[in-house]
């Protein structure tokens, strides 16, 4: 570190002291140096640095600036000014001159004291001063990867890989079985109770029948395995009549009914809703799984 002393005078209301203070002294072309700069003067007067903060003259640059006050003596005290110079160029560089402001405490200018340290910062170039000509540039080199490093990442990725097949084919497999322990005809059962209790507080006969129809369908698709939610009617009767299924005429009549409603404009009585939802229970209650033929 390199501290130099500019001024040095007792006086009321003037500057009793600056000093300049920076490290290192030797750096590399773009390398930052730390600048400490400090002014003793009178309690009550203000004190500012101009020519720092905005510097024209190369080869310095500020990069960051911060100050600290401190009570020395009575009646006297210290600012401290700390700067971070990024320095350019090369060989013996001279820190910047700066101007010390003096103010009273009302904020009128009381002096203003130029200073030009005598200090420099040698600057050192990144390169041979001596070279006269650019170096062949070395291609990059591949990185080696040995086999052995990778053949255990590789059989890792394919185990885990593995382990995440196998465990997706059980989980799906549960699934699917306990899909198939669900009866069908107790879930459409329960179904048409809350729709009868629906239709007791106030539904509408016609919204009745649509839900109706659906229960029905569903039902008929997943106990008899066939086509019924996005079949019409017609494709619901062939295959029902393919299977030979008990109480095929309750079905179609009440899927006939509920077509009626939906596509004709038909308009039951909430007791007649209560008719067909009885006769659908029915149905349900009685159907069995049907045999194929093999069997």
């Amino acid at each position: 570190m390199v501290t130099v002393s500019l001024f040095s005078a007792e006086a009321s209301g003037a500057l009793s002291g600056v000093t300049v203070s920076f490290k290192p002294d030797s750096i590399l072309v773009g390398d930052r140096i730390h600048c400490a700069i400090g002014v003793r003067h009178s309690a009550n007067d203000l004190v500012s640095l101009e020519g720092l903060d905005s510097l024209s003259a190369s080869p310095f640059e500020l990069v960051n600036r911060k100050q600290s006050s401190a009570v020395v003596s009575p009646g006297k005290r210290q600012e401290r000014f700390d700067f971070e110079l990024a320095v350019f160029g090369s060989g013996r560089q001279p820190l910047p001159r700066f101007t010390v402001v003096l103010r009273n405490s009302q904020g009128k200018v009381i002096s203003r004291e130029p200073y030009r340290p005598s200090s420099a910062v040698f600057v050192r170039s990144l390169t041979d001063s001596t070279m006269r000509e650019l170096r062949p540039i070395k291609p990059p080199l591949k990185p080696m990867i040995p086999l052995l490093l990778i053949l255990p990442v590789l059989l890792g990725v394919f185990g885990i890989a593995g382990i995440v097949l196998l465990l997706l084919f059980l989980l799906k497999r549960t699934v699917r079985t306990s899909a198939e322990k669900v009866d069908p005809g107790q879930v459409a059962q329960r179904k048409l109770r809350k729709l009868g209790s629906r239709l007791s507080a106030g539904m509408p006969p016609p919204e009745c029948y649509e839900e109706l129809s659906n229960i029905m369908r569903t039902f008929l698709e997943k106990h008899y395995r066939i086509r019924a939610l996005e079949a019409v009617t017609q494709e619901i009767e062939r295959d029902l009549k393919k299977l030979g299924v008990a109480g095929f005429e309750s079905i179609m009549n009440l899927l006939a009914q509920a077509d009626l409603v939906k596509f004709a404009d038909s308009r039951p009585d909430a007791e007649e809703s209560r008719q067909s939802l009885r006769k659908a229970e029915e149905v349900i209650r009685s159907a069995r799984i049907p045999h194929s033929p093999d069997e």
